[in-house]
């Protein structure tokens, strides 16, 4: 019996046809709770699922709908990390300000595999819904940002919502033909470019405005028309249509969701992610601020895994049944999370190390900044998402897995942030007291005042050269020269470190196979639902209709 008021399935003509995304005859790990790891297997449930109605108008307005998610997603991933020496000139000086972009990876992380697998389980439509609504009020936070501690909370709003709306990676394979996930991916990656120039749109806006918050409302505006854009078109299926007759309601699934493991999953990565930003910056990597929560987050991620492995859990938030899958499924989420550690690294460090070394104005700043987004379109990292699509059994775990890579990727980049930040800073701040001295030698600076000479460079500011004893403009030059070298050894470090991370995922690569031809069917796993009822009417009118 199901209980008044709560969502009964199957209560229209669907109770009596077969459910469209019925798999044909072919074994789950959701019917008993095994799953092979035969590759053919992978094939046979491809070639089961779905039905055959090629690329409607709609699936091709929610798979655009899934692009500007994915465009959302990049606008609060991009703007903030171009833009944030401005930001803490102006709300600063403060050393935490980093962490404007470190909460985002944080939220990003936690909610990108909470949200795909709630969703696989209640339907996409509505996580997608909230997590652009959040991403309208975590730019509202930023544009009226007071404090550097309130642009840190817009990061983290950022972070949940993106988090929600990184689902697009795999929520965009299911709403088109098999065929042409492939196809499909590349003009999702390609359509980034207009989140993609956004760094140096933002430094324009900046200079022709003299404000940054403009940057803020520019996203305010993006993010409220991506909310009613998937408002309008993203109709995945509902959770009554992924249930089909089954009289489980939203309530009995809640009950048998796996809550245990979800606040493991958010415990490890919230001190693990938090461990490993705090070593080198506010503690000493040896103190127990740092060693702490970085030994608690994992070892609570490694008892995660056990539990998720062998506990008797109905949905859990991890399933095992995915990583049987090695070379189809783990060894892509490997080669991600490689590719994370570059990518997200690369995006926060590269623009601090541009505008210090290379830029001259505004506008060379935003060129400089888009050398991470514009170098990274060639599609490693959302091929990979292709083959985890591709590379379970169960299309139903295709949220779950999507979210996993997700997971990997954000927490493999946080790592890289953390490593590569403290790497660089940790040999600057050696090179610094050598450099300068170096560059400043035979222009008859009085060495009492090194010291002082060497904390302006490291602020290198006008204001701070100017309170130094016996400052010239050509000492302040070579001084300044002294603070763009000693980065450059500490920025040198972590890229020798960067490619031996690389070559492991050049390894890893070598184990992923090609996908297989056979599953570039024409069937489309998840119709959107007014193309659902319109198969289900022709299907009820018979043979002809």
């Amino acid at each position: 019996m199901v209980a008044e008021g709560e969502d009964k399935i199957g209560v229209t003509h669907a109770d009596f046809i077969e459910p469209v995304n019925k798999n044909d005859g072919i074994d789950t790990a959701h019917q008993d709770g095994q799953e092979s790891s035969d590759p053919d297997d992978i094939v046979e449930a491809l070639q089961h699922t779905g039905e055959e109605v090629g690329m409607t108008w709609r699936s091709f307005m929610a798979a655009a709908s899934m692009a500007m998610s994915y465009n959302a997603y990049l606008f609060t991933l991009l703007i903030p990390p171009a833009i944030l020496s401005f930001i803490n000139a102006e709300l600063g000086p403060d050393t935490t300000y980093t962490w404007i972009t470190i909460s985002w990876n944080l939220g990003g992380a936690i909610f990108v595999t909470i949200g795909g697998r709630l969703s696989d389980i209640f339907g996409r439509r509505w996580f997608f819904i909230c997590g652009a609504a959040t991403l309208v009020v975590g730019a509202i936070v930023g544009a009226t940002g007071q404090s550097i501690g309130q642009m840190i909370a817009s990061g983290a709003i950022f972070g949940s919502g993106a988090g929600l709306l990184e689902m697009a990676f795999g929520a965009v394979q299911e709403i088109v033909p098999n065929e042409w996930r492939m196809v499909t991916i590349g003009l999702f990656d390609a359509s980034s470019i207009i989140a993609q120039l956004m760094p140096i749109i933002s430094w324009a806006i900046i200079k022709y405005t003299g404000e940054w918050r403009n940057a803020y409302y520019v996203m305010i505006a993006f993010q409220v028309f991506n909310t009613g854009f998937l408002w309008a078109f993203y109709h995945p299926p509902s959770f009554s249509t992924k249930h089909g007759t089954s009289t489980r309601t939203k309530t009995d699934l809640l009950k048998s969701f796996d809550w245990i493991g979800l606040g493991m999953f958010i415990t490890g990565c919230t001190l693990f992610i938090i461990g490993v930003n705090w070593g080198g910056t506010l503690h000493p990597w040896t103190s127990a601020g740092t060693l702490a929560p970085i030994i608690i987050g994992l070892l609570t991620l490694v008892a995660l895994g056990f539990y998720e492995a062998y506990a008797d859990i109905e949905e859990p938030l991890l399933p095992a049944r995915l990583f049987k899958q090695v070379r189809h499924f783990t060894m892509p989420m490997v080669v991600m999370s490689i590719v994370g550690m570059q990518y997200y690294s690369n995006a926060t460090l590269w623009p601090r190390m541009s505008q210090l070394i290379y830029a001259t104005d505004e506008i060379s700043k935003g060129l400089y900044a888009e050398v991470v987004p514009l170098g990274t379109i060639p599609l490693v990292m959302l091929n990979c998402f292709v083959l985890v699509g591709f590379g379970i059994v169960d299309q139903n775990d295709i949220g779950t897995a999507a979210g996993l890579a997700g997971t990997a990727r954000l927490i493999a980049g946080a790592i890289a942030v953390a490593i590569f930040g403290n790497v660089t800073n940790g040999r600057y701040a050696t090179a610094l007291p050598v450099r300068v001295p170096e560059e400043i030698s035979g222009l008859g600076f009085d060495n009492e005042n090194l010291a002082a000479l060497v904390a302006a460079a490291r602020l290198n500011t006008a204001a701070a050269y100017a309170a130094v004893p016996g400052i010239t403009s050509e000492i302040q030059a070579a001084a300044s020269r002294g603070n763009q070298l000693a980065y450059l050894d500490g920025a040198h470090l972590s890229y020798l470190i960067a490619m031996a991370f690389g070559i492991v995922g050049c390894i890893a690569a070598f184990w992923i196979p090609s996908i297989d031809r056979r599953k570039y069917t024409k069937k489309t796993v998840a119709l959107q639902e007014q193309d659902r009822k319109m198969l289900q009417e022709k299907k009820l009118r018979g043979p002809g209709a």
